[in-house]
């Protein structure tokens, strides 16, 4: 099997994967894309032109202007009072192509007051809050973000909900358009900015398996402000269906862990609420073990090695006729194990939390897993560990 995420790893018995840090497997966190091809426009004459509807491309113009020399504005918004008071960020790519006549004075991204007329938003954006927009004004081609709260009010700082940008160019010739270009334009009912997505992206499609054997589902899952998957300690889970192992076989279970806590954790387990429960945990005692049966038949648990709260370790347990743990590429325990072997293909497993027990919910972050159906050598652990350690402290 070949994968783009990096040469480095083994991938002979890999049969799933999850790594936020590529893209092809991290597509984003679920959202909606407000923005349409049609915003309201207003203020001083102009037009605009759907370059892309793909990547939500517009060319913004703006033209008859007056005066000598010319001067000239337009505002291009999208409606969104309709979730007054809820989050809303909007983003961007912003150029302003060297071809455009007259001087470019800036752009506004924000929200704006309220219609000054039927055909759309009628002032800058922002109004007169300075809170309530960004103001781009070099000529360099830059991805920009605002975020705010929904208004209503239609004051200086509380707009009337109306989101998008203002154009503003000097210099003109009356009658010719002068214009930017803005691309990957997307308004979302959140407080952060996401990757760009047309339209609207699942929570089951926003994390993949990279071995395209198992459906992931991250609707239980908190994300920060950098719009990276997390772990809040509360009622956090990442969702497996039909995990693709049989665990009456070898195996290995890596992941990339932070814990922000000393709290008992599952990095990764089933979600029966029957007998058969497997995990692989970290202890209160700081100790990682790997059970199955509810515990009453431990396998193996290692010593004391999770260490400073918020640093990542490279944590693998292996089982074939020895049971081991690795830590940071170094063997740290092992064990022949005890207890019967049970079957759990095709079941639902989850990560990070546990729906029996909100006591062992992970607090902190797990942006690497991968599952072998064999068990990785020493060396082959450490040639992992290796092809990761350099993303993380």
């Amino acid at each position: 099997m070949a994968l783009s995420h990096s040469p480095l790893i083994v991938t002979d018995g890999l049969v799933f994967m999850y790594d936020t840090g590529n893209r092809k497997s991290y597509v984003g966190e679920p959202t909606v894309n407000l923005t349409t091809d049609s915003p309201s426009q207003g203020g001083w004459n102009g037009s605009l032109n759907v370059l892309d509807s793909s990547t939500k491309k517009f060319r913004f113009n703006v033209s008859n202007f007056s005066g000598s020399p010319g001067q000239g504005w337009r505002s291009f918004t999208w409606d969104l009072n309709s979730y007054s008071g809820q989050s809303v960020t909007i983003s961007a790519t912003v150029e302003v192509p060297s071809a455009s006549p007259g001087t470019f004075a800036w752009i506004m991204m924000g929200q704006g007051n309220t219609h000054t007329n039927t055909s759309g938003a009628g002032g800058y954006m922002g109004y007169s809050a300075a809170s309530e927009r960004i103001q781009k004004t070099t000529t360099t081609t830059e991805h920009i973000t605002w975020s705010g709260t929904v208004g209503s009010t239609g004051t200086a700082s509380q707009p009337s909900g109306h989101v998008g940008f203002t154009v503003w160019y000097n210099d003109g010739t009356p009658s010719t358009n002068s214009y930017v270009e803005v691309s990957n334009v997307q308004i979302e009912i959140k407080s952060h900015a996401t990757q760009f997505v047309n339209g609207t992206r699942s929570a089951t499609q926003g994390l993949l398996d990279l071995t395209n054997n198992a459906t992931i589902d991250i609707s239980n899952t908190s994300f920060d402000s950098d719009a990276q998957m997390t772990f809040d300690g509360t009622d956090d889970k990442v969702v497996i269906a039909n995990f693709p192992h049989v665990w009456n076989s070898s195996l290995t279970l890596e992941a990339v862990v932070s814990w922000n806590d000393d709290s008992r954790s599952v990095i990764l387990g089933n979600y029966n609420v029957g007998a058969n429960d497997i995990n692989f945990e970290k202890l209160t005692s700081r100790k990682l073990r790997f059970y199955w049966n509810r515990g009453e038949r431990d396998v193996v648990t290692s010593s004391n090695v999770v260490t400073t709260s918020g640093d990542y370790h490279h944590v693998v347990f292996t089982r074939g006729t020895t049971f081991r743990i690795y830590v940071d590429g170094v063997l740290v325990t092992e064990s022949s194990g005890i207890g019967t072997n049970v079957a759990s293909t095709g079941s639902t497993f989850r990560v990070g939390g546990d729906t029996r027990n909100g006591a062992t919910i992970h607090n902190g972050n797990i942006p690497v897993l991968k599952v072998y159906n064999q068990a990785l050598t020493a060396d082959e652990v450490l040639q992992n560990y290796n092809a990761t350690k350099g993303r993380f402290s």
